[in-house]
């Protein structure tokens, strides 16, 4: 009998429980060799689940990585996976106070990928949708990722990124200078504000959560009209970081410590 399962949408599923089986990172190679894919077919599906969000791309070990979004996708049945509910509540309560758009962002190779987010319901919003990218060194949530990092770390992804992203020619130049002068702003005063960056007339206040959820680091970001943002920008700076400062991981553990005090 022939299965009706579509033989991309089984692929997809089986690369995803290949993850949650190893618990690690995994090459395409791994992957392809596990189910005795053809190699190049296995690069473009991968890529592609990577697109979508679901996967995380690191260069530098040349393997993928499952974030957060594939959590969320269930987390009205569990909320308690990758501490779920108290991320959910924190955005929600955000969203609330401000009336603004809340956003849940992970690093994703060199992007800021935004992995939940909670609508404005104000009559004017910042729609955005999840899976959206931001390049790390151009955005208010790709600051806040990056502020978490050491100076080399960074420097090499302002490398990355204006190497790729030059290529394109959608984008300026990228300097170290001017990446380290927003990433110097968050360790600062605990939150940046990106002022139409990326969409014009639109703006983010982000701030990094404290710690790590699976060994991801996580950003989140208010967005809204920049005109909006300008009157309110110390009010909702205020609500992030006191929602922040509740959050459930906001003790750092020791070895996250020191890793921020050697910035």
């Amino acid at each position: 009998m022939v299965s009706p399962v579509i033989k991309s949408a089984g692929r997809v599923f089986e690369i995803l429980e290949f993850f949650r089986e190893a618990r690690h990172p995994l090459s395409v190679r791994d992957i392809a060799e596990r189910y005795g894919y053809p190699l190049s077919s296995t690069s473009v599906l991968v890529k592609s689940i990577a697109e979508l969000g679901y996967l995380s791309y690191d260069s530098r070990s040349r393997a993928y990585s499952m974030t957060i979004r594939v959590a969320m996708l269930g987390d009205w049945i569990y909320e308690s996976s990758f501490g779920g509910a108290e991320i959910i509540a924190l955005m929600d309560a955000l969203s609330v106070r401000t009336g603004e758009t809340v956003i849940l962002a992970v690093q994703n190779d060199i992007f800021a990928q935004y992995v939940r987010v909670s609508q404005s319901r104000m009559p004017i919003q910042f729609y955005i949708s999840p899976g959206t990218r931001r390049p790390l060194c151009m955005s208010g949530t790709g600051w806040a990722l990056l502020s978490t990092q050491n100076d080399a770390a960074i420097k090499r992804l302002v490398q990355r990124t204006d190497s790729k992203l030059d290529k394109t020619g959608l984008f300026e130049p990228i300097t170290i200078d001017s990446v380290m002068e927003q990433v110097k702003q968050v360790r600062e005063q605990g939150y940046v504000y990106s002022r139409g960056t990326n969409t014009p007339g639109a703006g983010v206040i982000a701030a990094p959560l404290p710690g790590a959820v699976n060994g991801a680091n996580l950003v989140i970001g208010i967005g809204g009209p920049i005109d909006r943002l300008d009157e309110n920008e110390e009010s909702i700076a205020h609500h992030l970081k006191a929602a922040i400062k509740a959050y459930p991981g906001s003790v750092p553990s020791k070895a996250h410590a020191k890793t921020r005090s050697s910035l």
